[in-house]
């Protein structure tokens, strides 16, 4: 049988006292520096978060100043601009004996967009609702699982 072996030498009391304390400390040192990566990605994640808000505060301002641009632009182009600024370049409204009418013969003209059908017709292809949204998630859970699981039941009896 093999002795057990002692050690010929103890340990000097300064080495167990710093062994302990460093095996202590050791959660201390862990709990640590989770707080310090947690610290740094809710630093990130602020950041992130400011730079986003900034973001959007410039497009809010972009799309002001488009806004605003299409405005302007909607005034100058307006009748009475456009007037003020043909009289000022020259010109002089078109009298009726100025005016000829040409006949363009196979031309019949822009042909109207319909958004909508016109009132008084019912459009029977938007009243089509397929029957599996009319359907709803208590009856499909029941139908799936209970009802065919009794259907299964009562073939195999």
């Amino acid at each position: 049988m093999a002795k057990k072996s002692k050690q010929a030498y103890k340990q000097a009391p300064w080495r167990r006292q710093i062994q302990s304390i460093g095996l202590s400390l050791l959660p201390v040192v862990a709990i640590a520096i989770f707080i310090m990566l947690y610290l740094v990605i809710s630093a990130q994640a602020a950041a992130a978060g400011l730079e986003i808000m900034n973001l959007h505060f410039d497009e809010e301002e972009i799309l002001r100043k488009i806004a605003n641009q299409r405005t302007q632009l909607a005034l100058i182009t307006s009748f009475t601009q456009m007037q003020k600024r043909a009289e000022k370049l020259g010109y002089e409204p078109a009298s009726e004996s100025n005016i000829q009418y040409i006949k363009i013969s196979g031309y019949q003209g822009k042909n109207a967009v319909l958004i909508a059908p016109p009132p008084g017709i019912e459009n029977e292809s938007a009243l089509l609702v397929n029957d599996l949204y009319n359907e709803s998630l208590a009856n499909w859970f029941v139908e799936t699982f209970f009802i065919t699981s009794q259907s299964s039941q009562g073939d195999g009896s």
